[in-house]
């Protein structure tokens, strides 16, 4: 009984989460990644960021309540524009 009241109240507390790539148009070095990164990690209810050079994208992983325009207007708060890759 203990272990299906645990798994029913860890169920509760996990968060759907959401997961969207973005194309960031201009970003041409380390440094790039790194102000794209941190901008959309302000965004509150995103979890975690993966920005890649290589790709000029960036990989996010938020809480369904993030509105995808905030995580754009972020991206554009450091000069870039992003577009969601489908």
């Amino acid at each position: 009984m203990r272990k299906i009241l645990f798994i029913f109240l860890l169920c509760l507390s996990l968060k759907a989460e959401q997961q969207y790539t973005i194309f960031v148009e201009g970003m041409h070095c380390p440094l790039c990644t790194a102000m794209v990164r941190k901008a959309i990690l302000q965004v509150e209810g995103v979890t975690s960021v993966k920005a890649n050079l290589k790709d000029k994208s960036a990989f996010v992983k938020c809480e369904d309540k993030v509105a995808k325009e905030d995580l754009l207007k972020a991206v554009e708060t450091t000069g870039y524009t992003g577009v969601f890759v489908d």
